[in-house]
């Protein structure tokens, strides 16, 4: 319907016509009830007559305008009036990124600003559901302030829901000016797979920002034409100029962030809008704090500052330019000072944003490259020393005496290539009970001392003696705990965090500290009961704490993962020269079967640590999961090198010797773990290899011994995990086929004595999903059921159980009832976390296509096992994905290949049976 300024439409005063296009006009309007501007956008009547299409709009637009994000415009009300569909909206006053690009030159800093914005909104539509399907600069809006706007959510799909056929070009003028050798609208800013009129889904939405991303940087988009057809052709076939050719001073960083983002294949693009949201503000920190540092130098001359850029600054990297604790100097007599005024001291100064604390571990490493031990006290010479080799700017000294019933505390900053104070602070109690109040204030005076904010420290700054504790004794034995699992002594530190806790069980960082160690050893009910406890206490602890302790809780308890990265991203965001973060972030990746974004992480991590065990561990697992082996070995050597060691590195060596047919390196790591409290772990790479082999009697004894040893060690959940590997291992090896069809009451009874085994030892989140697994596949419907609400019931909200463990249980069951169909549709959700679940997704999917006939399926589904062997290097179905290969291809070689996998297994398996069989009808 025709509308005039200062119209009238239904509620709406019409104020002036601001834009028009193939979705309707669009109006500057006034909601005379709620007295507030208005953006009015009339649909066209040819989409009024559709009402298959008019439907699908009204729900998208719902959609849309339920979400709450602060960069998506706010739909006020999706409504008719005489007959007039329309949509009210929020009225952005500003300019479109169309408009902005066309303009004057838009700096870096707020190249930066607008496309994180923009990545935020589409991470937050994403993981609602929505797909916005028509990212291209006129639908980004920028407001005067900066503030970024996407706009037009749910439209899109609307305009292109034909897709385009032969005569697609008439198609495609509906969608963008035709002026000849112009790229304007909406196809030049395609996915391939929208192109092709194909179904997308949010990574089409990462090519189109992609397209968006390189147009504001390099100055055109990256696929161009002299028609529209050329246009789709390019985008289909031509591999965009590089960046560096139209911009050469990019960051390489973003470089590669662009280039990932423009993949033809969706599959290798960024697989969610999150990760690449993650890569931007990492990217954006580094950049400023590279900034800072360039503003940051320490002059060669004393020279006196309010600022903190002049003294002490920050790094990305968090080495070069981080502050050195030396050791308080303790004239008391009293040992109890020795090692704890410096953790406190520690604990206190890491409440800051803004500073860096040399770590302890490179410390250690530093003494070695001198020539001295690892456990000489670092005093204020040391201290010199120190910073000169590792070209430090500044350190901390501290001292402690007592006269009478009376403590005198001191901590100075000191200018390393100078020796000027940066700063001096001074108190004086009068208990042992305040000294630790007092060195909390003198580190408070400390930090403005040099140069942080008041601000920030009213933000930052919780007492120590809270955010900690209030006892020396349980800070003592906290310490003691701290220092060995930094050096990879994970087991060995559990008594002293026990001790600290004796003495305080209010001391939330112990309980964090034992959850991390229970998690690094696959005993996750206990680390839930200890993250548990931690958040229970988590207003007495400082905010630079309370990340750590949300981050666990999301982890351990609830099993949120879209929670846990962006707990991690807030974290590096508030603390960006801190690697715990980091190293969390790594672990998530790997957990979550992202294993390149978890190396890259680790490899952070090691720029700012280089001598923390846990970042070479996780470095080595993802490079394991990679089945990139050399690097698994060199990251391992690395480490030891730097003189840690931990049981992980043994692991792993020991797979990768396994892999390569090395028995003496093999016999070599398993000899490490002799007479050793985690000896059992040992049994259990034993127990993996038999059982890889297919020896399922060795591999039965052996598990026995595994779980007796660790029960024994009161490692009671892992040895309930190796009960319930094997009767995972029992299932699948009990059939011909590698996959149980019928019900068999033979493996019925041994099935139930060994889940019953695992269960009764432990029912956590691990043992039960396995169990789950292990029942559905052998067609148990009511234990299967019970199983499921028992994780519904106890883990709602956990991520991984919902979208992968808990489907791919129906999916085997429903494949045990020959109904590889429903199977196949069951996995649809599993993709996401697919290389996190041991293969067994894709192994019921493959078996499905082979029920079904789809030969070709199935081998590109079996080759997802075979292919990636890292992922799970002692899988007891690797050797029976081959065998599926073999029968889904009726190809000789395959079945050697199986063969060979299985040259030492026990004759009577009943796939090795079948196979042979197999193999002579085909004249083998």
């Amino acid at each position: 319907m025709p509308l005039s300024d200062n119209s009238t439409f239904g509620r709406y005063k019409v104020i002036s016509k601001i834009g028009a296009g193939g979705m309707g006009d669009v109006f500057l309007g006034e909601d005379t009830k709620l007295e507030r501007k208005v953006a009015l956008k009339i649909l066209p009547e040819k989409f009024s007559v559709d009402a298959e299409g008019l439907n699908r709009f009204r729900q998208e637009a719902k959609a849309a305008s339920a979400l709450n994000h602060p960069n998506i415009i706010t739909v006020y009300e999706i409504g008719e009036t005489d007959g007039a569909h329309f949509i009210a909206t929020e009225f952005i006053d500003g300019k479109t990124l169309r408009e902005r690009m066309d303009g004057d030159r838009i700096s870096f800093d707020e190249v930066l600003s607008i496309v994180t914005q923009t990545a935020e909104a589409l991470s937050a539509a994403h993981a609602a559901g929505i797909v916005h399907r028509d990212i291209k600069p006129e639908n980004i809006m920028i407001r005067p302030d900066g503030y970024v706007k996407i706009l037009d959510f749910g439209l899109a799909k609307l305009s292109e829901n034909r897709g385009f056929t032969s005569d697609g070009e008439d198609a495609t003028r509906k969608l963008v000016k035709t002026n000849p050798g112009v790229v304007m609208g909406t196809v030049a800013y395609m996915s391939p797979e929208q192109a092709r009129g194909k179904d997308i889904d949010a990574r089409s939405d990462v090519f189109s920002f992609g397209i968006v991303l390189y147009e504001i940087l390099g100055g055109k988009v990256p696929f161009e034409g002299e028609t529209m057809t050329d246009i789709l052709a390019a985008i289909l076939s031509n591999e965009p100029a590089p960046l560096t050719s139209l911009a050469p001073h990019l960051p390489k960083e973003l470089q590669r962030i662009v280039s990932k983002t423009l993949k033809k294949q969706p599959g290798q693009r960024y697989q969610s809008t999150r990760d690449l949201l993650i890569d931007l503000k990492e990217l954006h920190n580094e950049l400023l704090v590279e900034a800072k540092l360039e503003q940051t130098a320490v002059p060669d001359r004393p020279e006196k500052s309010n600022s903190i850029r002049s003294k002490v600054s920050t790094s990305s990297s968090g080495i070069k330019d981080a502050l050195l604790l030396t050791e308080f100097e303790n004239t008391t007599g009293e040992p109890i000072f020795d090692q704890t005024l410096k953790q406190a001291l520690a604990f206190s100064l890491a409440q800051s944003p803004f500073l860096d604390i040399f770590p302890e571990t490179k410390v250690k490493e530093t003494l070695g490259l001198m020539g001295r031990s690892f456990n000489e006290r670092v005093t204020k010479e040391l201290g010199y020393e120190i910073c000169l080799r590792q070209r430090l700017k500044a350190f901390t000294t501290g001292t402690i005496s007592s006269f009478g019933e009376s403590y005198v505390l001191t901590i100075e900053a000191i200018n390393a290539r100078t020796g000027e104070s940066l700063g001096r602070q001074f108190e004086q109690v009068n208990s042992r009970e305040g000294v630790l109040a007092a060195l909390g204030n003198a580190a408070t005076g400390l930090r403005e001392d040099l140069g942080e904010s008041l601000s920030s420290i009213e933000r930052y700054d919780m007492p120590v003696e809270y955010a900690t504790t209030s006892s020396l004794e349980a800070l003592e034995f906290f310490t003691l705990g701290y220092e060995l699992q930094n050096t990879g002594k994970t087991l060995e530190s559990i008594p002293f965090y026990e001790k600290a806790l004796e003495f305080d069980p209010n001391f939330a960082s112990v309980y964090s500290g034992l959850a991390v160690i229970y998690a690094n050893t696959d005993q996750w009910n206990l680390a839930s009961k200890m993250i548990i406890k931690a958040y229970d206490l988590i207003d007495n602890v400082s905010e630079n704490e309370k990340l750590r302790i949300t981050y666990f809780y999301y982890h351990f308890v609830t099993g949120e993962i879209d929670k846990v990265i962006d707990t991690l991203d807030l974290w590096r965001t508030t603390y960006p020269t801190h690697v715990v973060a980091i190293i969390n972030l790594s672990d998530t990746y790997e957990r979550t079967g992202r294993s390149e974004k978890a190396v890259e992480a680790a490899d952070r991590a090691l720029k700012i640590d280089t001598n923390n065990a846990v970042v070479y561990m996780n470095r080595a697992e993802s490079l394991l999961s990679l089945s990139r082996y050399d690097e698994v070995k060199e990251t391992c050597e690395d480490a030891f090198g730097k003189g840690l060691d931990g049981d992980s590195f043994h692991m792993f060596l020991y797979i990768v010797a396994f892999i390569e047919g090395r028995k003496n390196e093999m016999a070599k790591h398993v000899a490490w773990f002799s007479g050793r409290n985690d000896e059992y772990l040992a049994l259990n790479l034993q127990t993996g290899v038999a059982a890889f082999r297919g020896q399922w009697r060795k591999s039965q004894d052996l598990a026995k011994r595994a779980i007796d040893l660790a029960v024994r060690s009161d490692a009671k959940e892992i040895a309930a995990q190796y009960a319930a590997a094997q009767a995972l291992r029992i299932v699948f090896w009990s059939s011909p086929t590698g996959f149980p069809s019928s019900v068999d009451p033979r493996l019925n009874l041994v099935l139930k004595t060994q889940t019953n085994n695992a269960l009764r030892i432990e029912r956590s989140r691990s043992v039960l999903t396995s169990v789950l697994l292990a029942l559905a596949a052998a067609g148990r419907e009511s234990e299967v059921n019970a199983i499921i609400n028992e994780l519904k019931t106890n883990r709602p909200k956990d991520t991984i159980i919902n979208e992968f463990w808990i489907p791919t249980a129906r999916a085997a069951f429903e494949l045990h009832r020959g109904r590889a169909k429903e199977a196949i549709e069951e996995l649809e959700i599993t993709e996401r976390f697919e290389k996190s679940g041991d293969f067994y997704s894709a192994y019921i999917r493959a078996h499905s296509f082979l029920t079904l006939g789809k030969m070709s399926d199935a081998a590109q589904e079996f080759d997802k096992i075979i292919n990636n062997r890292g992922e799970s290097p002692l899988s007891s179905i690797y050797a029976l994905a081959q065998l599926g290969k073999a029968r889904a291809t009726g190809s000789k070689a395959e079945y050697e290949k199986f063969f060979a996998l299985w040259k030492d297994a026990d004759k009577d398996m009943p796939a090795l049976v079948a196979a042979q069989k197999e193999y002579k009808e085909l004249g083998g």
